[in-house]
Parts: C-alpha cells; structure tokens; sequence
C-alpha cells in the first residue's frame, strides 16, 4: 500500500513539476509504528472507558485499526529499504 501511494504521488508530482521525495520505511520502522499505535490506542480505550468520554474511546479505535493495517502492511515489506 505504501508502495503504491508513493507512486501515485511521484506521477502528482512530476504532472505538478514538484520535486519531493517520500520516504519508503523500512519492514522494522513499520513494525515499530504498529506497536506504538497498538499501545496509544489502547491507552486511549482505556482512558475513554475510565473517564466515560467517547470520542477518546472512539480515537483508541482508530489507532488499534490503524496498527492492525501495518502490521499487516509490515509483513508484506521485505527486509530492506
């Protein structure tokens, strides 16, 4: 999915006349990303159920399925770059 959106992106950009660089992280980095959010989200459950608030339960939501979608796009990345 990264992959993808970089392209689309680098077609954007050369029909636009930018010259930007995406980054490309690595299959570590995104794993990474996924347990951080794992964690926030979490957090941010809990936070939502202990202060009866539900937005903040519905933001932890959100970065639970949001961890969910990187691991899996993790485990899609090779090793490198």
């Amino acid at each position: 999915m990264i992959k993808e959106v970089n392209q689309v992106c680098g077609k954007l950009n050369e029909a636009l006349g930018f010259s930007v660089k995406l980054p490309n992280p690595g299959k570590k980095a995104v794993k990474s990303a996924a347990l951080c959010n794992l964690i926030a989200g979490a957090g941010l459950i809990a936070a939502g159920a202990a202060f009866s608030s539900k937005w903040c339960a519905a933001l932890g939501g959100l970065g639970i399925v949001s961890s969910i979608i990187l691991r899996k796009e993790g485990n899609h990345k090779s090793n490198d770059k």
